[in-house]
This record gives C-alpha cells, sequence and structure tokens, in this order.
C-alpha cells in the first residue's frame, strides 16, 4: 500500500495502523540511507533525537521544507511524504518516548 491507500487503512484500523502507515512511507521513502538503520543518526542526524527534542510543527516543518544546504531533500510535493506527514510524526513520536522500540514494525509487537 502506498499513497491514499495507507491513509484509508490507518482510517479503518485505528491508530496501530496509522503507526504502521507512517513507518511503511518511511521505509518506501528510505530514509535509513542517511540516517541509518534505526533512524538514530548515521550521515545524517537522528530523526528520533529530533521528534525528542522538537515541537510537532517543526519537525514537520523539517522534513516538508527540507534543509538542501546540509543534504536534506524537502519533500513538500511528495504525495507518500504530504499524505502521511501526521502519520509519520506519530511513529518517530512513540520510537521518541519509547512507546515503540527500534526496529520494531508497529503492530506487531
Amino acid at each position: 500500500m502506498v499513497g491514499a491507500s495507507l491513509s484509508a487503512h490507518a482510517q479503518t484500523q485505528g491508530p496501530d495502523a496509522a503507526l504502521a502507515d507512517g513507518w511503511r512511507a518511511v521505509r518506501v521513502a528510505d530514509c535509513a540511507r542517511c540516517h541509518g538503520k534505526d533512524h538514530e543518526g548515521l550521515a545524517a542526524p537522528s530523526i528520533v533525537g529530533f521528534a525528542r527534542t522538537q515541537s510537532r510543527e517543526r519537525f514537520i516543518a523539517a522534513i516538508l521544507d527540507g534543509n538542501p544546504q546540509m543534504g536534506m531533500p524537502a519533500y513538500r510535493g511528495n504525495p507518500l511524504i504530504e499524505n502521511h506527514i501526521d502519520d509519520i510524526y506519530r511513529y518517530f513520536a512513540a520510537r521518541a518516548d519509547g512507546s515503540l522500540a527500534a526496529g520494531a514494525m508497529p503492530g506487531r509487537e
């Protein structure tokens, strides 16, 4: 499932499905190539740590607007990311607060 079908899935399946949809969108976008396997940092900083220290609004702006001078692409206009930005935020917020373990696929714990 990609695009709008992920949102429809989350709406019918509840909050765990929204976390899973965020996880899937992050996987498809391949954020791990720069941020590391568990998104805890590699060539680019930890997304989990960023979610832990930033507001929801700042987190979403950073993803949608990127930071091109530092190599972070802007995802504004990318339907996979834009349509699932709240799910992506929920996924990383759950990772940041420890309610979702690194490497865990939401809905399968």
